[in-house]
């Protein structure tokens, strides 16, 4: 049974440290892209930085995919406006959500979103890899706006077959993590790019340490992949979702784990039809 939370405010906040000194060579004035909410923005200190990775983890119904379909919706409206490239590995793509999402009044939003589907690691590189032509050449491309934002969701969905336990398997797959986090790191940091992937969670047995640990739902989770796919991302975002005894309606979170530019801090969050949305702690 999970112990009871100290009380804390919506943004504890203690010193960053960051187990990779390398992460620190990112630059720390790269352009950020807003989450679309004040609260949210607040957190992460402007937004999503550019010319680095982003990682959002949690459990099913988190949020992670409502949170990329936001960030796909708002790259035309940033300061440089974009088009974004949303690779999805969990088909299918949430097409009715996305038109949901977009205002009435900017229907055209839906334009700049570029999907297409990934259906394994190897899918992956080759997709990135004809991203990066686009990219390098953007006169030649069929779209008005530039693509700045590159969405993945998920990950984890990539690995989930074809490998094993063998030391062979683990040693091919942790070579494939380091070969599509160069990958993306490569087009984040020469286009200025905003990569954002998504990742599932594992549960935690006990004993075992290491890799982020958070509660979520009554129970220890930690990102799926391990240690070897931790260090291929610069920010880790962690979502964890509480639900009463009663039946009541989950109390959603979102922490920074780690990044090289924030501390470690929490944001309670809310999915609405609109979109999502922090939390005050005046307004629960």
């Amino acid at each position: 049974m999970r112990p009871p939370a100290p009380k804390t405010s919506a943004y504890s906040e203690q010193e960053p440290r960051p187990e990779n000194l390398l992460l620190l060579l990112a630059p720390p004035r790269a352009a950020k892209l807003s989450l679309g909410c004040p609260l949210l923005d607040r957190l992460l200190s402007g937004g999503l930085p550019a010319a680095s990775v982003t990682e959002i983890a949690g459990e099913s119904a988190a949020g992670k995919t409502q949170l990329c379909l936001q960030l796909a919706l708002l790259a035309p409206l940033s300061p440089h406006p974009s088009s974004s490239l949303f690779l999805c590995s969990d088909v299918p793509f949430p097409l009715r959500r996305l038109r949901l999402l977009a205002p009435k009044s900017r229907p055209d939003l839906l334009d700049h979103v570029l999907v297409a589907a990934v259906h394994s690691p190897s899918d992956l590189l080759s997709l990135l890899s004809r991203a990066q032509y686009h990219l390098s050449h953007p006169s030649r491309s069929p779209h008005p706006l530039p693509i700045r934002v590159i969405l993945l969701d998920s990950i984890a969905s990539l690995f989930r077959a074809d490998f094993d336990a063998s030391p062979a398997d683990l040693k091919r797959r942790s070579g494939l993590f380091f070969k599509i986090s160069a990958k993306l790191k490569e087009l984040a940091h020469r286009h200025q790019c905003v990569v954002v992937v998504t990742n599932q969670v594992v549960d935690v047995v006990e004993g075992t340490t290491g890799n982020t640990v958070a509660w979520s739902s009554g129970r220890q989770v930690s990102p799926a992949l391990g240690l070897a796919w931790a260090n291929c991302v610069n920010t880790r975002l962690f979502l964890t979702r509480e639900v009463d005894s009663n039946g009541g309606s989950a109390r959603r979170h979102m922490k920074v784990a780690f990044a090289p530019h924030l501390p470690v801090r929490t944001c309670e969050f809310v999915i609405r039809r609109d979109g999502v949305f922090g939390v005050e702690p005046a307004q629960r």
